[in-house]
């Protein structure tokens, strides 16, 4: 189950009861659509393991930034229900609060213009929600154009090798890699540990290009980098 830092408490918790079938969110309201990459990734997690994830936030609809991946969020139909989980240190009371590391783009405010600018610059968008999970979310996270180029080649190639994947005979996913993915996201989203898995499974020559396929399908799921984009096209 989903553990992650709380602020109110200085441990690692898990966010909701064993046996609860809904993760109650509070996500304020932001002009940055990076501030909604933590949230999103939160409830990802949470979705896989068959929670139910409702939020509210500041605004009457929380913006939710396509271009990330982050799609709406489902709303909390009633404003008294309890909420399990805070973001950020304002907003109401919760069972637990979590709070990230400032993002900063080349040592400044990460602007919301940010996306507009990465897009002109011919970068995919998703190299910037990768570039945030090659972080851990409570550490501080300086975005450069260098870390992002970086990103954007990582995106392209993981997309070019899940398209040539394709091709080959389907098989069973690496049970054991995907497991160890999934502890290490549960284990306070431990994000740059995930993808170091992810980075050896895409070079052991041992794996079939089937189970390849079907493991970064799966795990794509968290991820939301949209690596399936390519199929057929290569």
């Amino acid at each position: 189950m989903l553990r992650l830092h709380d602020t109110l408490r200085n441990s690692v918790e898990q966010v909701v009861p064993a046996g609860a079938r809904a993760l109650r969110m509070h996500i304020p309201a932001s002009p940055d659509p990076l501030a909604y990459l933590l949230p999103d990734l939160v409830r990802r997690v949470a979705e896989r393991q068959g929670l139910r994830v409702l939020a509210r936030g500041d605004a009457r609809e929380l913006t939710a930034p396509l271009a990330l991946n982050v799609h709406p969020f489902s709303p909390l139909p009633y404003a008294g229900e309890p909420v399990d989980l805070v973001f950020g240190d304002g907003g109401p009371d919760g069972r637990h609060r979590v709070v990230g590391g400032p993002l900063r783009f080349e040592g400044g405010e990460a602007a919301g213009s940010l996306l507009a600018e990465v897009a002109a610059a011919g970068i995919d968008p998703l190299a910037v929600r990768l570039a945030f999970l090659e972080h851990h979310y409570r550490e501080p996270v300086n975005l450069t154009w260098d870390l992002l180029r970086s990103a954007d080649r990582t995106v392209r190639r993981w997309r070019g090798r899940v398209a040539r994947w394709a091709e080959s005979p389907s098989a069973p996913i690496a049970a054991g890699r995907a497991a160890a993915v999934r502890e290490a996201l549960d284990d306070d989203l431990d994000t740059p540990r995930a993808l170091r898995l992810v980075r050896e499974l895409e070079t052991d020559d041992s794996v079939a290009p089937g189970t390849c396929f079907e493991t970064f399908l799966h795990l794509d799921h968290v991820l939301g980098l949209d690596l399936s984009s390519d199929i057929g096209k290569v």
